[in-house]
């Protein structure tokens, strides 16, 4: 324990498939601004650390959730989230709201050091639904989506045998919010979640992903209306 806020949560183990004894722990530290990894090569033993797993360049900080897994090639992989803000207008006013990535970050050193971080997925603002009225006034929607609690694993690739394909899948919220003016000021009401478990895989080691596919069924509650409603 460091600091003053000795404190860990949500931690997930992995162990090497090649050397069981070789464990890595990720987890939040809350003496840091970044998640952490813990190191073990005696089965538990024994630890080092905390070794620092950054969070994605001009992101704010990490939002936790750290998971953890190996490829077969001895190489250590953290999927987390990390935070940023995306700025857009609403007429005169300018709105910040907060957006994450479901960021991968590899070490080829057993997990001591954490120099590549990738963004898998990133959430997003959404104002294409937006125009303007005859008085001047925006209407319409807008669509903040944030991304959460991923989930990584790697396995082999259905077409070759000696390559492995990393997964991430992760949980999509995406919020509909109406213009509604109070006066002449806009405010964002929201009207609808939109809930859906989504994947990515990369074939190069994390380095690059795919686009997004839905997994799931997706999740609907209205807000304000007759009452809540699900579906798919």
């Amino acid at each position: 324990d460091f600091g003053r806020a000795p404190f860990q949560t949500e931690p997930h183990l992995a162990a090497n498939p090649d050397d069981p004894e070789h464990l890595v722990l990720g987890v939040i530290d809350y003496a840091f601004p970044a998640n952490s990894t813990y190191v073990s090569f005696d089965g538990g033993e024994r630890w080092e650390g905390p070794f620092q797993v950054p969070y994605l360049l001009n992101d704010l900080g990490a939002g936790g959730d750290p998971v953890m897994t190996f490829d077969r090639d001895g190489n250590v992989y953290m999927a987390y989230i990390s935070i940023g803000i995306d700025e857009f207008n609403l007429g005169p006013i300018e709105i910040a709201a907060q957006v994450s990535s479901i960021a991968v970050a590899r070490s080829e050193d057993d997990g001591f050091t954490w120099p590549t971080q990738v963004s898998s997925s990133r959430s997003s603002v959404d104002t294409d639904g937006l125009e303007t009225d005859r008085f001047g006034r925006l209407r319409g929607t807008v669509d903040v989506s944030f991304l959460d609690k991923p989930w990584l694993t790697s396995g082999m690739h259905p077409d070759d045998p000696e390559q492995d394909v990393l997964y991430v899948t992760y949980t999509n919220f995406d919020l509909s919010y109406e213009i509604l003016y109070i006066g002449e000021i806009p405010n964002l009401l929201p009207t609808e979640m939109r809930t859906t478990i989504e994947l990515v895989k990369s074939e190069d080691d994390g380095l690059t992903w795919t686009d997004p596919v839905a997994v799931s069924p997706t999740v609907r509650r209205s807000y304000g209306g007759a009452g809540d409603g699900i579906g798919a």
